[in-house]
């Protein structure tokens, strides 16, 4: 194996719970960044069931950038979800609409020169799943050969829309993923007004 750090990435697709158990199960060094439920009790039941069959998991709460950086410095591996809206994020387009998307990945991708491939889980009939990891992505990148981090995010989010399209019924997001806010609300529905 290599000794440079990857980013692995995916949506709420399938059983997506199960791309960080088979990657502990097959021995991968993959720490999955995972947000916990509101509930304290429920938070850590769940933690604790997690932690027993997915190998290392880091809470989303502040400083979990810093968390993830640090284990790219080392050369190790994370996984991360990408199809959530995040408030002042990079905008980006996902089913022709504007959203908000978090740039992390892109800028870790960019800091410590990772390569970056798309996971998902498909769910299968008969109690079955098949876990893919498709080819690397070929960042897009800036004049002086750093990663695009406002591409990149574009770039991530476009497979989850493939993704998405290719079978509707795999996608599970119940959440606001297009609501935006404040001046980035203003700008969109410009955008979208003048048939951008």
């Amino acid at each position: 194996g290599e000794k440079k750090p990857h980013i692995l990435f995916t949506g709420h697709l399938g059983n997506f719970e199960l791309l960080p158990v088979a990657a502990a199960t097959f021995g991968m060094n993959i720490t999955a960044l995972f947000r916990p439920p509101n509930n304290p009790y429920l938070a850590d039941y769940i933690h604790s069931t997690r932690r027993s069959s997915m190998g290392a998991l880091l809470p989303s709460a502040a400083g979990a950038s810093f968390a993830l950086a640090a284990i790219l410095e080392k050369g190790g591996n994370i996984g991360v979800l990408v199809d959530q809206k995040f408030s002042g994020g990079v905008e980006t387009t996902f089913f022709g609409r504007p959203c908000q998307t978090n740039p992390m990945l892109g800028m870790l991708a960019r800091h410590y020169d990772c390569d970056v491939y798309p996971a998902r889980c498909v769910r299968l009939p008969g109690n079955r799943f098949r876990l893919e990891i498709e080819d690397k992505l070929a960042l897009p990148r800036t004049a002086d050969g750093s990663v695009d981090v406002d591409a990149a995010t574009q770039l991530l989010t476009d497979v989850v829309e493939r993704w998405v399209r290719e079978d509707p019924g795999q996608w599970m997001w119940f959440h606001k993923r297009w609501e935006i806010s404040g001046r980035r609300r203003k700008r969109a529905k410009a955008k979208t007004a003048a048939g951008q």
